[in-house]
């Protein structure tokens, strides 16, 4: 019964967590949602193997990825950016900066978006994609540094105009 208390308390407390990672990569609620219910299920049919109680949550991250993942390799990739901004929360979606992200390769984005919008440190990034540490560190830097480049661009050519 302790086993599953704890396991319930993980997933309350990276639900929303879980649902943006998934929004990061499908776009759609619905499918997170799917994602996500795939990821809570995974990880329980498994929490037996988990010897580190407070690993659930990079093991609920993980599984959302790859519920995400699979989902993406079962459909063909085919929403327009138009529907994506309604259907995120709050002003990021009037941010320009949220285009220029959508814009990144997963690899960088994914990254990115598990550092700055979770807060999540390097080393619980790098548990939950099952990379180096260094690896979470240099795709962070450089999605940075093409974020940087692409809005150092846009504003030479709104200079120009």
């Amino acid at each position: 019964m302790d086993q599953e208390k704890t396991f319930l308390a993980a997933v309350r407390e990276n639900r929303d967590k879980m649902f943006r990672i998934a929004m990061s990569l499908l776009h759609a609620p619905a499918d997170a949602e799917d994602a996500v219910s795939s990821a809570v299920e995974s990880t329980w049919r498994h929490f037996h193997t988990i010897r580190n109680p407070e690993a659930v949550s990079a093991y609920l991250v993980r599984s959302t990825i790859n519920a995400a993942k699979s989902e993406l390799r079962r459909r063909k990739p085919s929403v327009p950016m138009e529907s994506v901004e309604h259907m995120l929360v709050s002003e990021r979606e009037k941010d320009p900066l949220f285009e220029y992200i959508c814009g990144l390769e997963d690899k960088l984005r994914l990254p990115l978006i598990l550092r700055m919008q979770e807060r999540m440190t390097e080393q619980e990034i790098a548990s939950a994609l099952r990379l180096p540490r260094g690896t979470v560190s240099s795709r962070i830097q450089r999605a940075l540094k093409i974020l940087r480049e692409q809005m150092t661009k846009e504003d030479a050519s709104y200079a120009e105009e």
